[in-house]
């Protein structure tokens, strides 16, 4: 008799930009495929909350926004301040309002951060534990939805090191990531809960192994390298580093140069400007219930433009167009940079974004380095070099690769799949010896 094929668990990677969940059986690992049509194979890491208490994540979380980003309610006809005054929202002001819906993204950053509690709007307070919940919750629903069972164990994959630890205190802001994954985790139904380094998990889920490869993770948050050697037998992997480089980081720059200035924005307070480089910070700006009165003692366009982002629904389209500009380079020496919102029109060039970005790029080949020192192996003994992350497709990190490793020794994996299908084979080493006879 045989038994059809149970999952033993899943694998989620929660990614800055872009998630994905794969299914773990005793035969295979499938990465489920997401969204009404199944058509793609990853769930953007955004958030989508409503005062009314509605939660969407990914393309989902979109669309709703979308539609209902608009809607706002002045703080005199908001049931949260009956009396026109006594209340506990912390965005309440005379005269002032708030918008009805929240579109979040980037929440991975705050994994780590010991200051970062979560965010409040309308009264209520978010943990960073229950957003990241958000789009955990999602995935395992798509994915038992897809195999027809409810497993409750899970890989969840991490950083070698979090965006946003403290270097004062990094044991503390570690352990603090994890254990906002895990309330993520486990809020979303799942009883059982591991991690995998993400760089471990892209290596490990090669078919096969041969002397020492590496893998170089580049993805919206941070980048993250292992060294798996086999030349004794045993594939072990012998050497891990990662850095907060990431391309949300790489956007900034893009901002802080070109685009911020283009805008005049350079002259607002350089905390507010740097505070503006990039989606994730913004969401922090939204927050602050003091803004608002610090823009009107600056007045003018940048008032204006800086309204106009935080309050006024722009930012999400506004950060979208830049991460789009900066995709382009990848494929061409000069795009168009185009936000008619804001009257934003301008030729971005290669050459000038990759002179730009040189030092973090340094960043990231010291990081190379810092594994395959700890894994006592030179450039000359890697056999492969498995590239992942949508930011691996940048000419001058490849360029890098090749300078260090040889051109030849390159091998792209799927920018967003190879992780988490690394994530379902550590699942299935895991619980296979656990499963029943029918799950076999």
């Amino acid at each position: 008799m045989t038994f059809p094929s149970i999952p033993l668990g899943y694998g989620i990677d929660f990614g800055t930009s872009n998630s994905a969940v794969s299914v773990a059986y005793p035969d295979r690992v499938e990465v489920v495929s997401l969204g009404a049509s199944r058509a793609s194979r990853t769930l953007p890491s955004f958030i989508y909350l409503h005062r009314a208490g509605r939660q969407a994540a990914g393309d989902e979380a979109v669309r709703t926004f979308l539609k209902s980003g608009h809607e706002k309610t002045d703080c005199w006809r908001c049931p949260l301040a009956p009396y026109g005054w006594d209340t506990d929202c912390r965005q309440y002001r005379k005269g002032g309002g708030c918008n009805d819906a929240r579109l979040l993204s980037g929440v991975k950053h705050e994994l780590a951060k010991l200051g970062f509690a979560g965010t409040n709007s309308w009264a209520t307070d978010f943990s960073v534990g229950s957003l990241v919940g958000v789009v955990i919750k999602r995935l395992k629903d798509e994915a038992d939805q897809a195999t027809g069972a409810a497993p409750r164990r899970v890989v969840m994959g991490h950083p070698v090191n979090f965006a946003g630890t403290d270097p004062h205190n990094r044991a503390a802001s570690e352990a603090e990531a994890f254990r906002r994954l895990e309330e993520a985790a486990l809020a979303s139904g799942f009883s059982e809960v591991a991690f995998l380094a993400e760089p471990t998990a892209a290596v490990i889920g090669e078919a096969e192994h041969h002397g020492v490869e590496i893998a170089v993770d580049f993805g919206g948050g941070t980048f993250d390298v292992a060294v798996m050697d086999a030349r004794d037998g045993e594939p072990r992997v012998t050497g891990t580093a990662g850095v907060a480089v990431g391309g949300e980081l790489l956007d900034g720059v893009l901002f802080e140069t070109t685009i911020g200035p283009a805008l005049g924005l350079d002259v607002l307070p350089n905390w507010l400007f740097n505070e503006l480089r990039t989606a994730s910070s913004v969401r922090l700006l939204m927050a602050d219930p003091g803004i608002p009165a610090i823009l009107a003692r600056i007045g003018g366009q940048p008032e204006e433009l800086t309204t106009a982002l935080l309050y006024e629904g722009h930012a999400y389209d506004f950060y979208k167009a830049i991460e789009s500009a900066k995709i382009a380079l990848s494929d061409s020496a000069t795009t168009h940079l185009e936000y008619a919102p804001l009257d934003l029109r301008l030729e971005l060039r290669r050459s000038a974004f990759e002179s730009m970005i040189r030092p973090e790029l340094d960043l990231v080949r010291q990081t190379i380095g810092e594994a395959l020192d700890e894994a006592s192996v030179a450039p000359d003994e890697v056999g492969r070099v498995l590239v992942t992350g949508g930011s691996g497709y940048i000419p001058a990190f490849r360029r890098d690769l090749a300078e260090t490793f040889g051109k030849d020794r390159l091998v792209q994996r799927d920018a967003f799949t190879a992780v988490v299908h690394g994530l379902g084979v550590r699942a299935q080493q895991l619980w296979l010896e656990s499963a029943t006879p029918a799950a076999r």
